[in-house]
């Protein structure tokens, strides 16, 4: 059956695609939220490690840093006792410097290159004597290191320069410090020269070199000139750092820069991929679940409509009614209602006529026209077989009563199989109220409303009546005996026939065994589904006359259009026998005009014209 969509918003099939539709967008988009939430959650993490590992570098360059200045202070310590010791002897120590010098560089151990002194900022004595060739050097003879010299005599503080040649093998770092003395105190300190220590590159460094490979790290160390130029390196790992960290500090006139990276670039992928792997699986989890959770939900919510749901009209059933007329009034919202209960007529006659597909298809018909014409509100449930019931909230009676009644006189047709077909119903109501006197339940209603349905079927069906006190449900057992107990119960042979062309269309028990058939197929078989075959073939001529002569002069009368005839039958197994033959033409909404007929056994012919009728078999 076509799924329709009435005013009630509902589909007498439910649809099955459409929870599964929805449970798959929403587990996509717990997905995709959940997907969304792991990549900032892994990018934070990422961060993170990488803001840990930067930290780590940054920590590192510091204590590295620290390392060289304390390097450089010890050559400082150096430079600084030989100025003092010169400042002291006003100049006069030059006969000492070899003594001093070589008690200061012992108890040092820093890789020392050489020790001088530079009165006036020329070389006057040189520790050890080895390095005697540099005697003699003016340091202010080169333009660079004369700018360096003025502002170390201009700030009072120790300059360092270089790398640079000391006139010796490798490179060194030069670490020198003015020198001032007092000569009054109304006149200001004079410039006596310099003290300066020369320390060997890259030897200097060696122990903080050991500890950043030992750390797995790649380094670079940079330093400006005096007045704080560009950087130029120092020093430099075998793999040059990449993004490396850096850490700056001041010492010597000079700015110098730590910079560390790790030596195999900065890779977080270990720990932290096993975390990125273990959470896209939590997410896979996590969407496997939703969707568990969501389809176990709809199995629910399924077995729970399908134990209020008549499944084959979409309506309630007697159950879900009760549950919803419950529901309805303990939330106080069940005031006042028509209770209807309804059927259709002769629906057994339907089905055994038509079929039981057919009996379905008028059920569904009816429902979908239920929904369509009953407001939102009413509440629609098949009551079982061809019973429905509604519950019609209602604050204007009589305007409930008028949608009823309205319903009962709408023409009921379907199409089935390119047939189309008709049928009627029968419907009874009662009024309910919550505050009514006689204190009447809903399924009291409901019983008042199934006795003013039979009250309507025991008065020609095809009609509505309201409940009234008089009515009493003992009048039903009138209609406690189905169609078929009469006709295969009735001591009478019962035939319908069509008028025109004359086929059988029915035949009862009573009928079949007096024409001593098995059954009706056997009987249909033998009259050869005729009712010439019911006849004598000597008598069918006239009785077929006498029977259209008396129904053409009862048309005439405009009385019903009866007939009697008494004629001879042959059995099967070849006996004549008399009948009388009382029958009546009607026209049928299905069949057009077709005769409803009682065959009698005549046993007064049949013993008037034994002798002469018998056959011989």
């Amino acid at each position: 059956m076509t799924r329709i969509m009435g005013k009630r918003g509902k589909w007498m099939k439910p649809n099955a695609s459409r929870p599964r539709s929805k449970n798959i967008i929403i587990t996509a988009c717990v997905f995709l939220v959940g997907l969304m939430c792991w990549g900032i959650m892994l990018q934070d993490l990422y961060n993170k490690r990488m803001t840990s590992l930067r930290d780590h570098c940054r920590l590192d360059a510091v204590v590295f840093a620290d390392e060289l200045q304390q390097d450089f202070s010890e050559g400082e310590s150096i430079v600084n006792g030989l100025a003092m010791s010169i400042a002291n002897s006003k100049g006069r120590m030059m006969g000492d410097f070899d003594r001093i010098t070589d008690y200061l560089v012992k108890r040092s151990e820093l890789p020392i290159d050489s020790v001088q002194l530079l009165p006036g900022g020329v070389v006057r004595s040189v520790y050890p004597a080895s390095k005697q060739s540099t005697l003699g050097v003016d340091a202010f003879a080169t333009p660079q290191r004369k700018l360096a010299l003025q502002y170390a005599e201009q700030n009072h503080e120790l300059i360092i320069l270089g790398p640079t040649d000391p006139q010796s093998d490798g490179m060194a770092l030069a670490m020198m410090m003015p020198v001032f003395l007092d000569v009054g105190s109304s006149r200001p300190q004079e410039l006596w020269g310099f003290t300066a220590v020369y320390i060997k590159v890259p030897d200097v460094f060696s122990q903080t070199v050991t500890n950043v490979d030992k750390s797995g790290l790649a380094y670079r160390l940079e330093k400006t000139g005096f007045s704080y130029n560009d950087y130029a390196t120092i020093l430099e790992s075998d793999v040059a750092p990449v993004a490396p960290v850096s850490y700056t500090f001041s010492y010597g006139g000079c700015q110098w820069r730590m910079q560390l990276a790790p030596r195999e670039g900065w890779k977080v992928m270990g720990s932290f991929g096993a975390a990125a792997a273990l959470g896209f699986m939590a997410l896979l989890m996590l969407t496997a679940l939703t969707y568990i959770l969501l389809f176990m939900h709809d199995k629910q919510k399924n077995l729970r409509r399908l134990a209020m749901t008549d499944q084959l009209t979409g309506l309630l059933n007697r159950h879900g009614l009760e549950a919803i007329i419950k529901a309805q009034l303990d939330g106080g919202r069940l005031q006042q209602a028509l209770f209807v209960q309804l059927d259709i007529d002769d629906f057994k006659l339907i089905n055994d006529i038509n079929g039981h597909q057919v009996g379905d298809e008028a059920l569904r018909h009816l429902a979908v026209i239920m929904q369509v014409f009953f407001p939102r509100e009413a509440i629609l449930a098949r009551n079982g077989g061809d019973e429905f019931i509604i519950v019609l909230p209602t604050k204007d009676l009589a305007a409930a009563e008028r949608i009823v009644r309205d319903f009962v006189s709408l023409k009921k047709e379907f199409n089935y199989q390119q047939t189309v077909y008709h049928y009627t119903i029968s419907m009874g109501y009662a009024i309910y109220s919550a505050d009514r006197a006689d204190g009447k339940s809903p399924l009291d209603v409901l019983r008042d409303a199934d006795t003013a349905l039979y009250t309507v079927k025991l008065h020609g069906k095809n009609g509505c009546r309201r409940y009234a006190p008089g009515m009493t449900a003992a009048r039903r057992v009138q209609m406690g005996f189905s169609l078929r107990d009469v006709v295969f119960n009735l001591p009478a042979s019962i035939l319908i026939y069509d008028a025109e062309g004359e086929d059988i269309l029915f035949a009862n028990e009573e009928l079949i065994s007096l024409f001593e058939c098995d059954d009706l197929d056997d009987f249909l078989h033998y009259t050869k589904h005729s009712f010439r075959g019911i006849v004598h073939p000597d008598d069918y001529e006239q009785v077929n006359t006498s029977i259209w002569q008396q129904i053409y002069a009862c048309t005439k009368r405009r009385d019903r259009e009866n007939d009697a005839v008494n004629y001879r039958i042959v059995t099967k197994r070849g006996r004549v026998r008399w009948v009388i033959d009382r029958g009546r033409l009607v026209q049928s909404e299905r069949y057009g005009r077709i005769f409803y007929v009682i065959l009698i056994p005549d046993e007064q012919m049949d013993a008037m014209h034994a002798p002469s009728d018998k056959t011989d078999g």
